[in-house]
């Protein structure tokens, strides 16, 4: 299998929001990493005075995430952009994730090792992605995958549990070890809040969009936002 392109934005200047364990980063061999530095320059600065001010700090950063990323068996690449947060960086991000071919996007929480993963599915609509994406971890240090829904009321457990069996079916296929895949499915009114909330007990929250974004100046549609702001557990978006 392919490696699978995995987009990480790291926003400028405070690039803290994404800070690595490096002891911990591991079994990253079946991604390509793509870390997208972005410096969000204030009004009647331009893009060419940040660059002359900040570029070597800004890559100093982006190389040194590069080597960790590295040591853990990822390949790497660095991109740096200076412009205005808002529509702009977002549109940015949208080229760079076409460019680059990317098939998921990393943001926030503290990125570890990623051996207890959270996988919340709202329908089968992307079951495909998730799991040729979740095939790219290191099955081996893995020891839990939870699939969970959300669901609305108690009349979606049975559908909603049957396309999870499915998906634990596929990733059984893969290689996955059958009682490291769990199964969860609850009722609860507010689905983004669930995920968040379920995120507390995992290293990593792997999910696909499914809802459009609510403006030109967002990136992350709205569900995986409410996770992020809610829960300080690194989130990948699979695209489509």
């Amino acid at each position: 299998m392919s490696a699978q392109t995995l987009l990480v934005p790291v926003v400028f200047p405070d690039p803290d929001v994404y800070p690595l364990d490096d002891g911990n980063i591991v079994g990253l061999s079946g991604f390509d990493v793509v870390l997208f530095g972005y410096w969000e320059l204030p009004e009647g600065v331009s893009p060419e005075t940040g660059r002359a001010a900040n570029e070597a700090d800004a890559q100093a950063v982006l190389y040194e995430m590069a080597a960790q990323f590295s040591r853990g068996g990822a390949s790497t690449s660095v991109q740096l952009h200076f412009g205005r947060p808002g529509a702009a960086e977002a549109a940015l991000q949208d080229r760079i994730a076409e460019s680059t071919d990317a098939d998921a996007v990393l943001a926030g929480g503290h990125i570890t090792m990623w051996t207890n993963v959270l996988v919340p599915l709202r329908d089968a609509r992307r079951r495909d992605e998730v799991v040729t994406f979740l095939s790219g971890l290191d099955v081996d240090s893995l020891f839990t995958l939870e699939l969970f829904h959300a669901a609305s009321d108690r009349g979606e457990i049975d559908a909603a549990t049957e396309t999870l069996e499915s998906v634990k079916a596929a990733l059984v296929e893969r290689g996955f070890a059958a009682d490291a895949v769990d199964v969860t499915v609850e009722v609860h009114e507010d689905a983004g809040r669930a995920i968040a909330e379920r995120a507390q007990r995992h290293n990593l929250v792997v999910m696909g969009e499914t809802q459009e974004l609510p403006d030109d100046a967002k990136f992350l549609g709205p569900v995986s936002q409410a996770v992020l702001d809610r829960a300080d557990t690194p989130v990948v978006v699979l695209r489509e």
